[in-house]
């Protein structure tokens, strides 16, 4: 369990603490888990035993859920790695925040014709911040890890406002 009692969804998947994880062997555990605690395969049990592999079960899916996105992946292996740094470092420089202004800007007012370039380019920004994220953490500097986490909601805002925007069109 962490500080906020939750459970580590990577010593629940049984799995090394790495935000790097393959995806086909992720889902494959996930599975595997899964079938474990099905109500078919554990008809035979009792009450209190029902109860203990839905608790299972249920730690199983929230930890997927957790596993199956980088974001939330690395949000959880960043405070697992420094209790606390995600609050503490919140604050965001405010020239990037100048620039997070413009982006979102950009994304509220581009043509359609626009769309595709943009689109483009807030991708090309979110790999970007994934690969700071992940070298921060890989470093061991989880305030950067933090930072640059806490940053990347900017990108990926922008990024899902463009897609929100298309679908509307569409």
């Amino acid at each position: 369990m962490n500080r906020d009692g939750a459970l580590d969804p990577f010593t629940v998947f049984g799995i090394e603490h790495r935000l790097d994880l393959d995806e086909r062997t992720l889902e494959r555990r996930y599975l595997q888990l899964s079938r474990d605690c099905h109500p078919d395969l554990n008809r035979g049990v009792g009450a209190a035993d029902c109860a203990a592999v839905l608790a299972r079960a249920a730690e199983i899916n929230d930890s997927w859920r957790v596993l199956k996105d980088r974001w939330e992946r690395a949000r959880v292996l960043i405070e697992l790695g420094a209790p606390g740094v995600l609050d503490d470092h919140k604050q965001l420089d405010p020239e990037f925040l100048g620039a997070a202004l413009e982006r979102a800007e950009a994304v509220a007012n581009a043509e359609p014709a626009a769309w595709p370039l943009l689109r483009r380019q807030l991708r090309a920004d979110a790999d970007a911040a994934w690969q700071g994220v992940r070298d921060a953490a890989a470093a061991g500097d989880f305030a950067t890890a933090a930072r640059r986490l806490h940053e990347s909601k900017y990108v990926r805002k922008a990024l899902a406002d463009l897609e929100a925007r298309a679908e509307v069109t569409a």
